[in-house]
């Protein structure tokens, strides 16, 4: 770019350029796709991208960027974390490659768009080509919720959980100074719960390839035999599996009773129980999220730039209330509905986490 500034001549023709197979860039921001893109800040406690070369079918990946695991991303720089690229003789293949690569990019501490470029990656428009620089706002017209679930991940998914329960099971059994005469028993069987779906997952085999028949008992379908292979061991959170001799990859974090799960721009709670711990868990309450209406909450880590309102005063629904500074960009918050003031607990100049209660309305 220099060079032609100065009117050099450059040392190649746009013949000398040629087509060789297809490439793709996702772009890895610290923007949180389930809060409308706004930028997120933290300290990046897993930062473990996908290893990068040469694959045995030819494709390549390559990650740049400028990061390391323990590193902080700021308020006041851009939020681009990551350029990852990969290639192919060919777009499908080279998208097929990327979504394994967006499967094994482990990240955690801060909101991220992985999720939502698995989702795009994972439309039927975007593997068609019939895309625009509208397709975000076509397909997510009321913003980024998670992709769709594909019911055979679904399945995959509830089965490696089975497995990596049993496995988890099985270790805590060899625990030395058990007592003599108690032998603790494994069962073969568990049911897994992931969203609205209810599995029993029946695991035969030893260790290594394991057969596992998984059963919806709510359908009327017959079971599905699958061969589920790992080397996953209890505390990693990735996640590589083969299921039916295909590799299957996702991420997860312990949590009661199972695993929170994210693979290709969704997220899944899949609890694993036994057949008498499912039945007592039908008859647990549900507990009722508390009801934020009354608060405006800040929608990212930000400082506080200027509060626009007083206590005591009537706002109109989409009257400007405070603005918030974060990433370089100034943000206004707007009410959603008419109110008024009864509490402001936050003042110019102040730095403010993701959800804390900037003002409060009076309630009817």
């Amino acid at each position: 770019m220099i060079k032609s500034a100065n009117g050099d001549k450059l040392a190649i023709k746009q013949k000398d350029v040629k087509l060789n197979g297809w490439a793709i860039e996702s772009r890895i921001y610290a923007e949180d796709p389930f809060r409308n893109f706004l930028p997120s800040i933290g300290r990046l406690k897993r930062y473990r991208p996908p290893a990068e070369g040469t694959l045995s079918n030819g494709a390549i990946i390559r990650n740049d960027t400028g990061v390391y695991e323990g590193g902080e991303i700021s308020m006041y720089y851009d939020p681009m974390i990551a350029k990852l690229c990969t290639w192919g003789e060919d777009r499908g293949v080279a998208i097929n490659v990327m979504k394994e690569a967006l499967d094994s990019f482990e990240l955690d501490g801060i909101g991220h768009n992985i999720p939502f470029l698995q989702a795009v990656y994972d439309h039927d428009r975007f593997e068609r080509g019939d895309i625009t620089t509208a397709f975000i706002a076509d397909e997510y017209p009321d913003g980024f919720m998670g992709a769709d679930p594909n019911s055979g991940h679904m399945r995959k998914i509830a089965a490696v959980c089975a497995l990596m329960h049993d496995i988890t099971e099985h270790r805590a059994a060899e625990i030395s100074g058990a007592l003599p005469n108690h032998a603790r028993h494994i069962p073969d069987e568990w049911a897994v719960q992931i969203g609205e779906l209810n599995f029993t997952a029946d695991i035969n085999g030893e260790r290594g390839l394991r057969t596992i028949v998984m059963d919806n008992p709510e359908e009327d379908k017959a079971a599905i035999e699958m061969e589920v292979m790992t080397a996953w061991k209890p505390g990693q959170e990735l996640v590589r599996a083969y299921v039916d001799n295909e590799a299957f990859t996702f991420k997860n974090h312990k949590c009661a009773e199972g695993y929170r799960v994210w693979h290709r721009g969704c997220e899944f709670k899949v609890a694993v129980r036994t057949p008498r711990g499912a039945e007592l868990a039908k008859l647990m309450p549900i507990k009722v999220a508390p009801d934020t209406s009354n608060l405006l909450l800040c929608p990212m880590p930000g400082v506080i730039v200027s509060v626009l309102v007083e206590e005591g005063q009537e706002v109109q629904d989409g009257q400007a209330l405070a603005v918030v500074e974060a990433m370089k960009m100034e943000n206004t918050l707007r009410a959603e509905k008419k109110g008024v003031i009864s509490k402001i607990n936050a003042a110019a100049g102040d730095n403010l986490a993701v959800d804390e209660v900037i003002m409060e309305f009076a309630t009817e």
